[in-house]
């Protein structure tokens, strides 16, 4: 047979292909990131700890914790004996677990340092380097008393989880639901839930034992349903606390494009001898008629806002 017979096939290309750097836990993409129901940190750590099939606890302790006893254990000396840092350790050890076992909304989502520490060791877990949207921490430079600006027990709208489940869509707690002036849920126009209609009882911001979002800590009963409160949704008072939910929810929206860090160098127009608590805010821009988002810089809440 002639060469010139032979057919030509394409040849292989051997190179191996560079793969990308694989995270320690899932890359759980959080829900609703830069919409005004953007989930809370809290939702998406016991959403992650469902996708790995353990509680929320043992993620806390056997994946968190040692990053966190890290994170804050100083440089020990040179001439520290052996069995010295071992007993410092195991002091350790034992001491943070509990103080990461708080169930609290501000203990999470606040803007101190600490909910900075576990935020940045979940996105170092995961891979993500959006997760501290889902907490107040981009508000630290704001010029907002943050004094009980959570609810003190999880509230939840029955109607989003039934149409959540409805729809094959994962369960999860918005960030919107935690702030404590938000006691209506903008897109159902009904107030929020806070005790299971089947037991009565409040429910956990966080519950250690059990990752199943939508459904009651104590009694396990669907928390989606319906509650017909129609005779409290009228009203100028519920006209205000509609619009202070869909107010938050638009500066949550907002919250990628705001600026958390750079102060504007103009002189600002409103001048505090208290800062004012969120609340109190809302009322401002209520009574004057302005969008929350521009409020924020207007009334020099925050320094500027980025284009």
């Amino acid at each position: 047979m002639s060469v010139e017979s032979l057919a030509n096939y394409e040849s292989w290309d051997l190179t191996m292909n560079q793969l990308p750097k694989r995270s320690h836990l899932y890359s759980l993409k959080p829900i609703g990131f830069g919409t005004p129901t953007v989930e809370s940190f809290t939702s998406y750590l016991q959403r992650l700890a469902a996708a790995h099939g353990v509680s929320i606890a043992s993620l806390i302790r056997y994946k968190i914790t040692p990053l966190f006893i890290q994170s804050n254990q100083p440089q020990p000396p040179d001439f520290l004996k052996a069995d010295d840092a071992i007993k410092m350790l195991i002091n350790t050890w034992h001491r943070e677990p509990a103080l990461l076992q708080q169930q609290s909304a501000k203990f999470w989502l606040d803007q101190t340092q600490h909910v900075s520490k576990v935020v940045a060791i979940v996105e170092k877990l995961t891979a993500r380097l959006d997760l501290s949207f889902l907490t107040l921490l981009q508000w630290h430079s704001w010029r907002l008393n943050f004094s009980h600006i959570f609810h003190t027990e999880q509230r939840w709208c029955s109607g989003c989880y039934q149409d959540w489940r409805e729809a094959g869509k994962p369960i999860y707690n918005p960030l919107l639901w935690t702030i404590e002036p938000v006691s209506v849920c903008p897109v159902h126009q009904r107030y929020l839930q806070l005790r299971c209609l089947y037991c009565g009882c409040f429910q956990q911001f966080l519950n250690l034992d059990c990752n199943s979002l939508g459904y009651c800590c104590v009694c396990n009963a669907w928390l989606g349903r319906f509650v017909d409160n129609t005779s409290f949704s009228q009203g100028s008072r519920f006209d205000w606390e509609k619009w202070a939910a869909q107010s938050v929810g638009q500066i949550f929206g907002a919250m990628p494009t705001l600026s958390s860090t750079s102060f504007s160098q103009d002189t600002p127009l409103v001048k505090y001898r208290r800062k004012p608590t969120l609340t109190k805010f809302l009322r401002w821009c209520y009574k004057l008629g302005i969008n929350p988002v521009e409020g924020l810089e207007s009334l020099s809440i925050i320094p500027s806002v980025l284009s």
